[in-house]
């Protein structure tokens, strides 16, 4: 006999509640609130989400940051008790603020947290390792979750004192034994994503910050759905498994239609645009909230000598960019130390003379705290040479190496430095690149320096594993767009002044 069931599913929401990139306050089609007004839920239905929730958009930082203006169940979790969220996985960025904001919002849900690769050391998480749920059809989904094991590279150590994060491929492989005894149709929701090309095969990354790919190969799940990575990957069958991976912030959602017939398993799945429609409730009971949010974006915080004009991205990392500049400014100021380095995001900016914390939050969409590292010269250098690997030649012209464009997009994972200037060689090879490293326009010759950073890069995640060799000379653990506000506050007018950077020979 068949039976029918409907997997609702979201992930990488990041705080984006409302229909709004919160870059202006125009409406677009995205948004938890628009995502879930397409949900049609009955007893053979089930919704899921895959993680990185509450860090991420303005709206997001305003209610973790300022919860005496926030009274009550968090906003964030109302809206998926609401949309009747069945599951739940943490992802990596809501281990962000520690294990009680986690432990309170995860309380606050009416679905079930999965994660069974993540042991609850103090017990008030409420974390399950897994789930059979009983449609009204009589079909049982057996449902696991993990996070990237990664979580223990970038996180705080503080944060994990009473929740200890394993081995995700480990935590999934076991979890498949017990739901496959007990379940008509496994499911595995995993916060990371694919190491390899879907297409080609062909292997991306070894760091195992994400093992899609091996689950897909060596487990035989009925459907993984993956996260973390933010691309968009259609639905399709691999190695006998149905998995597929969505856009972030909330501009996207996953409907899966499964049927199971005589022990077999088919799935179709369509990825949806979360449209221009929401629906009247919880919307307008949480619109004076989004509106406190936007007059808060819109408060001015500081004056700039000069506005600083948008650049492309190639255009910034050959020549130099005054917001990165400014952020680099900002750590050396809270740090003290010799040197800086800071990653901007994916998208073009600007910033104008009179900042707006919207300003602020459109440039540095990050809530990283600080490092500071001792560098010794070759360490430096070999970080030098991945900020060197972003460009490559082709027919003479000077372009972005597929290397920061493929699978996804990481212009993030280029650095930029104040406080040394380093030549390069774009003509010789990757590795061969910088040829002088000048502090204070002299040679290193050999000189240990210290090097300021964001939590993120000094865990060597983007490609810089050299700094996990480095010594920890201090950790700062004020957020840096906490830091840049203080910054803008404390000084009437900033001049932006650039101290360094990269030239070609």
């Amino acid at each position: 006999m068949e039976k029918q069931a409907r997997i609702y599913y979201t992930s990488d929401v990041h705080g984006y509640l409302f229909p709004t990139s919160y870059g202006d306050r125009e409406e677009r089609p995205m948004g938890l609130l628009n995502c879930i007004s397409n949900f049609q839920k009955d007893g053979n239905t089930l919704v899921f989400d895959g993680g990185d929730t509450l860090q991420g958009a303005p709206f997001a930082t305003y209610i973790t940051s300022r919860k005496e203006a926030v009274p009550g169940i968090n906003p964030i979790a109302r809206v998926y008790n609401e949309a009747g969220y069945d599951a739940v996985v943490p992802g990596n960025h809501d281990f962000n603020f520690g294990y009680e904001c986690l432990s309170e919002y995860v309380r606050a849900l009416k679905g079930i947290c999965l994660c069974a690769n993540a042991i609850d050391l103090d017990g008030k998480a409420q974390i399950s390792r897994s789930h059979i749920f009983t449609l009204e059809n009589g079909l049982r989904l057996g449902v696991t979750g993990v996070v990237t094991d990664y979580v223990n590279v970038w996180e705080q150590p503080e944060h994990l004192e009473k929740i200890h994060i394993t081995r995700a491929f480990e935590a999934a492989a076991k979890e498949l034994q017990n739901l496959k005894s007990q379940a008509d149709v496994t499911v595995c929701i995993y916060h990371g994503g694919y190491e390899c090309d879907l297409d080609n095969g062909m292997v991306l990354s070894t760091s195992g910050e994400n093992v899609g790919c091996r689950i897909l190969k060596e487990l035989d799940y009925d459907i993984l759905l993956t996260a973390h990575q933010h691309m968009s990957v259609p639905g399709r069958d691999l190695f006998g498994t149905h998995t597929l991976q969505l856009a972030p912030n909330a501009a996207q959602y996953a409907c899966l239609d499964i049927r199971h017939n005589n022990g077999k398993v088919s799935v179709k799945s369509s990825i949806c645009s979360a449209g221009k429609v929401h629906g009247k409730e919880p919307y307008e009971s949480l619109l004076p909230l989004e509106e406190a949010v936007q007059e808060w974006l819109d408060a001015d915080i500081g004056r700039l000598k000069e506005p600083v004009p948008e650049k492309s991205k190639l255009d910034m990392a050959l020549y130099g960019s005054l917001i990165a500049d400014f952020f680099n400014q900002v750590q050396l100021s809270y740090t003290g130390a010799d040197i800086s380095c800071v990653g901007l995001g994916n998208s073009p900016i600007s910033l104008p003379d009179h900042v707006t914390m919207r300003d602020l939050m459109r440039v540095y969409p990050f809530s990283n705290t600080l490092v500071v590292l001792e560098v010794k010269e070759e360490s430096l250098k070999k970080a030098l040479e991945r900020c060197a690997e972003y460009f490559t030649l082709k027919d003479g012209n000077i372009e972005i190496s597929d290397v920061f464009l493929k699978p996804k997009v990481e212009h993030y994972n280029y650095d930029y430095f104040s406080g040394i200037t380093f030549e390069v060689d774009l003509k010789e090879s990757v590795g061969n690149r910088v040829k002088k490293i000048l502090y204070k326009g002299e040679p290193l010759a050999g000189r240990t320096l210290s090097l300021c950073m964001s939590d993120y890069r000094a865990s060597g995640t983007g490609g810089y594993e050299i700094y996990r060799e480095c010594r920890v000379i201090k950790r700062i653990g004020t957020e840096v767009p906490q830091m840049a506000l203080e910054y803008l506050r404390k000084n009437s007018v900033v001049e932006i002044v650039n101290s360094g950077g990269m030239v070609l020979l």
